[in-house]
């Protein structure tokens, strides 16, 4: 009924799942080539001095501004992509308390009023976390701080009140930042919107689980109170706080997602993107249980009885940087069994309320049903027009982890159920869905490197493809707004992963995309103005910014030379067949079902063994 994906003859890779890199990825080992753009090393050596890159001062003019906690003062400072003039800098704003000892796991507070003027030049701590690249910690508890940039300020009695854009960034709930070593807003400040860019708590002092004293999503609760910072305070840096759009990356995409169904974040947002994350694959939501609470605490140390209470007590008194260290050891087999990688993640809550008793909570629930139920129930906020999709090669990622265990080919060649959805209801024929799924995409192959493109169009499916596509579809059915699909399939040398990788393979890996929309840091590419990377790059920060100040990324009145298509958004009553999409590379293009042969095959798959293809 389905034909595999065709395969090709390209470098050596052997590709596995692996938890890193915004959500679960693929882990891919390659035969080295000479001609790599930026080595990993290279690149870890600039990672360890981001810091300092991103916080360099100059004699700059200084400009305050009055928030409703206090006077901060920013700085101008001039655009290093190579246009003219500038842009008003406000870093390390702190928008929440430290949430440390009782409050660690907990909400946070508002951060508390302050006299005097605070210095907003120079970004603040980031959240504890291990490196990607150089894993080693970083981080420090104290790290509710948010960025703003605008490239015009209110002056008298003019305020601009332009468009709001906050990015979430990714990093699997486990690791990032919002600074701009890797976020940097020149391209897209030059636009006219305000750009917020903000950290919150990642894996377990983000999202751990253990009751109502320690309910989950602690993380996903600092975007909310980010949020509320910049409703009350945005104005007073010339944004429109009735004009707020969310867009985030991976993790960010998923937390997006999250916020269209949080019942606390209603008002808070007009407009939201989701980039490569959907709140609806696998690696995004966990299992409530207090269970991996008590297998970290046990892990580190603590040897009491099997007391909820007693074991939060003990967590909080860890010091951070031993809870992050010793976050992978609460992963069970089971856990990499079912591709659950990642041990600290959103979840739903009040797990603990047992049927027919009243529901109890300490603070307001972040979500307490499933994405899937709150979609089918019309429990989210249908009035924000949706932007969503994805790279063409998603799982295309090296980690070099595999090097220090390369019998994990091995281990899914002889499990290869393993790789069998978890949502997909087959217990008791899960063995013929393995053998489905495995000759639909390897045909007669083994798991290895001569089965690299078939694994990767694999994994690109079961970890984003599928899952954001099923977002595409609630959306269009209902929403009342429109939701724009799009693919991005430009393989230029503004590629993130794969220029911090060192990869050479042909394909547009996770995170790619990022680097036509932010100036990075540790670029200093001099790409000719007519080069097609600025081309792309200039279509992408221009349909981003459109969307963000007209709910449209191609307003047909604008007659922009850049966008010389129409992206048209999902049509609703056709979504379940004709899923329509702007396919951006080269050019644009408008054009039906992305990856058809496969995204026929996972909606047989979902349509008959689960009676529903969504």
């Amino acid at each position: 009924m389905f034909r595999k994906p065709c395969g090709s003859n390209g470098p050596s890779l052997a590709v596995v799942t692996f938890a890193l890199a915004g959500c679960i990825l693929l882990s891919c080992c390659f035969q080295e080539s000479s001609a790599i753009a930026i080595a990993p090393s290279t690149f870890g050596t600039a990672i360890a001095r981001a810091g300092k890159i991103s916080n360099t001062l100059k004699k700059d003019t200084h400009v305050v501004v009055t928030t409703s906690a206090g006077k901060i003062r920013g700085r101008f400072q001039k655009f290093r992509s190579g246009e003219r003039g500038g842009y008003y800098s406000f870093k390390g704003i702190r928008y929440g308390q430290a949430p440390v000892g009782e409050r660690r796991f907990r909400a946070a507070e508002p951060e508390r009023n302050w006299s005097g003027i605070r210095d907003a030049s120079r970004e603040g701590n980031s959240c504890p976390h291990k490196n990607m690249i150089l894993d080693t910690y970083k981080g420090n508890e104290d790290c509710l701080f948010l960025n703003v940039f605008t490239v015009k300020m209110p002056k008298g009695d003019y305020n601009p009140e332009l468009p709001v854009m906050v990015w979430l960034h990714g990093g699997g709930y486990s690791f990032g930042s919002g600074n701009t070593f890797l976020y940097g807003p020149d391209y897209l400040v030059a636009e006219n919107i305000v750009l917020v860019t903000l950290n919150y708590r990642l894996g377990p002092l983000g999202f751990l689980t253990a009751g109502p004293d320690a309910p989950g999503n602690q993380g996903l609760k600092d975007q909310i109170l980010a949020l509320k910072w910049v409703r009350n305070n945005i104005a007073a840096f010339g944004g429109d706080p009735n004009h707020v759009t969310i867009f985030g990356e991976s993790a960010g995409g998923s937390s997006v997602q999250m916020l269209l169904l949080a019942p606390m974040a209603k008002g808070l947002f007009h407009r939201a993107i989701s980039e490569s994350g959907s709140a609806l694959n696998p690696w995004a939501m966990g299992e409530s249980s207090v269970a991996r609470a008590a297998r970290l605490a046990a892990n580190l140390g603590y040897v009491g009885a099997n007391d909820t209470k007693e074991i939060l007590e003990f967590l909080r008194r860890v010091p951070p940087m031993k809870l992050v260290e010793a976050s992978p050891t609460t992963l069970t087999e089971e856990d990499f069994r079912n591709n659950i990688g990642l041990p600290f993640v959103p979840v739903v809550e009040g797990y603990w309320n047992k049927p027919g008793e009243e529901a109890v909570y300490y603070e307001t629930p972040f979500i307490t049903e499933s994405p899937q139920s709150m979609y089918e129930q019309h429990k989210f906020h249908k009035n924000i027009p949706y932007m969503t999709g994805y790279n063409t090669h998603e799982a295309m990622l090296f980690i070099r982890r595999l090097r220090k265990n390369p019998k994990l080919l091995e281990i899914i060649e002889n499990d290869f159920t393993r790789l069998v959805p978890r949502d997909l209801n087959v217990t008791d024929e899960r063995e013929r869905v393995t053998r489905e799924i495995r000759q639909f995409y390897l045909g007669n192959k083994q798991v290895g490197i001569e089965s690299v493109d078939e694994m990767i169009a694999l994994l690109t499916d079961l970890m984003f493809v599928h899952g954001i596509m099923r977002t595409v579809r609630n959306h269009a059915k209902y929403s009342n707004m429109p939701v724009y699909m799009y693919r991005f399939s430009f393989d230029g040398a503004l590629g993130l992963y794969k220029r911090m990788l060192g990869l050479q393979r042909p394909g547009v890996c996770h995170g790619d995309e990022l680097g036509y929309l932010f100036k990075f840091g540790f670029f200093n590419l001099s790409l000719d103005p007519k080069s097609m990377e600025v081309l792309v790059k200039n279509r992408m920060v221009r349909m981003w910014t459109n969307f963000a100040k007209y709910g449209n990324p191609t307003p047909s009145n604008l007659n922009d030379d850049l966008l010389s298509t129409s992206w048209l958004p999902v049509n609703g009553e056709g979504a379940m067949n004709n899923l329509t999409y702007m396919d951006i590379t080269t050019h644009l293009q408008m054009k039906n079902n992305p990856e058809l042969e496969r995204q026929q095959f996972w909606d047989y798959m979902y349509e008959h063994y689960n009676g529903n293809a969504m």
